[in-house]
């Protein structure tokens, strides 16, 4: 490898072909030795800064914290990683004049670290000790569905096979070959009735087929409640949790998405909402068209690729959102993006069904990116790779430590 062309792809200076030779690179694992040798030459020039400086100088805590903080992507640049760390480094005068080694030396011990840590995992190579039977957990194979009808009977999706579940006044409800449930209004009425969708803790997501043929996938730990027909001039729903929507156009007929005083109206695009009340906030994404958030005198539109943040305050709107970060619930992915270790283990929670503690207050972000068809110890030592955090499960039960 070129030391220019690798220094001008550190600097964001090179083409897109260019940049393409250095992450095949990178990414090739015979090329690990020759990595860990370059690494260790710039380790070696920014201890010799650190010893310029300041002798008490933990060096190994700053390269933990920002492997655990810069993040691989395709598109990063070298100003967003500069930003992160100095966030870091800011008020403290003697790492000031290790910042400008850090910054360069980061993204390749980044991607070297991001890299190496998927292949480690593969051989097998871990802190956690392999775990089999009752000491681990698989990830849900069934959605676990239940489905509410208007006279209050419950319906086990997972148990009845496909086909006529139920007729709701003009209504058929319907099981498909796909395990999608599919509302379909043989003749218009006007009496409206409700029903309700739910699924627990660990489940996979559903799909449902609302009667104007809307779609709705709903996550696990949520709720949507809808009427089997849509009668008058608008159409209205209300979830709890997390579900993300494909509403059918009706310029005529608005669509209203409730949660308590929030509610988010749309004529027919593609969003997601997450209510989940365990995080600090709601957010709206936008994927397609264009919607309008309401709280109490507050409103914000989006444009695709925007995110509303409804705290209890304010509407905050967020611009150039990761949408496949958002979205990874649904396209079957961990995906995590500089997210703190509790909101990642409050998805760990609700997708396994298991109990979280936290013996150790632990406050690095991370980036992972993993298929969810995994068992919960693989996903944990993945974690361990970046030896910041360490786990142990018990049952149902997983304690986070360092």
């Amino acid at each position: 490898m070129d030391i220019n062309l690798l220094n001008r792809f550190l600097n964001n200076d090179c083409s897109d072909l260019e940049k393409q030779e250095v992450e095949a690179w990178l990414l090739n694992p015979n090329n690990d030795e020759l990595i860990s040798k370059w690494m260790a030459k710039h380790w070696d020039n920014t201890n010799s800064i650190e010893n310029t400086t300041n002798e008490n100088l933990n060096y190994t805590k700053i390269r933990a914290i920002i492997q655990a903080r810069i993040g691989l992507h395709r598109n990063s640049d070298r100003k967003n990683a500069k930003v992160v760390i100095l966030d870091f480094i800011k008020n403290n005068k003697p790492l000031r004049y290790v910042a400008a080694a850090v910054i360069i030396f980061s993204f390749i011990t980044n991607l070297y670290f991001l890299f190496s840590s998927n292949r480690n995992a593969e051989r097998g190579i871990t802190g956690i000790e392999k775990r089999v039977g009752p000491l681990d957990i698989a990830p849900p194979k069934s959605t676990n569905a239940v489905l509410t009808l208007a006279n209050g009977q419950k319906i086990q999706l997972d148990s009845v096979g496909k086909g006529i579940l139920a007729t709701e006044g003009t209504v058929k409800v319907a099981k498909n070959e796909l395990g999608e449930i599919v509302y379909s209004e043989s003749a218009k009425t006007n009496s409206i009735s409700y029903n309700t969708m739910s699924l627990p803790k660990g489940s996979k997501p559903i799909r449902l087929v609302l009667s104007d043929g809307s779609l709705v996938w709903l996550n696990a730990a949520s709720s949507v409640t809808f009427p089997t027909a849509f009668i008058g001039s608008e159409r209205k729903v209300s979830i709890t949790g997390e579900a993300y929507f494909e509403v059918a156009h009706n310029a005529s007929k608005p669509f209203y998405v409730s949660h308590d005083d929030i509610t988010v109206r749309v004529l027919g695009t593609h969003f997601n909402v997450n209510t989940y009340q365990d995080e600090s906030n709601i957010k709206v994404t936008l994927l397609e068209g264009s919607v309008n958030v309401l709280k109490g005198n507050n409103t914000a539109r989006l444009k695709p690729g925007e995110q509303v943040v409804v705290t209890k305050d304010k509407i905050s709107l967020i611009t150039n959102i990761d949408l496949e970060e958002v979205m990874s619930w649904k396209n079957g992915q961990f995906y995590f993006k500089g997210t703190e270790l509790k909101s990642i283990m409050r998805q760990i929670e609700k997708y396994y069904n298991v109990e979280v503690e936290f013996k150790d207050d632990i406050n690095y972000e991370f980036y992972a990116k993993m298929d969810r068809n995994i068992n919960v110890s693989e996903f944990l030592k993945k974690l361990e790779l970046t030896n910041l955090v360490h786990f142990k499960i018990e049952g149902n039960k997983i304690t986070v430590m360092k």
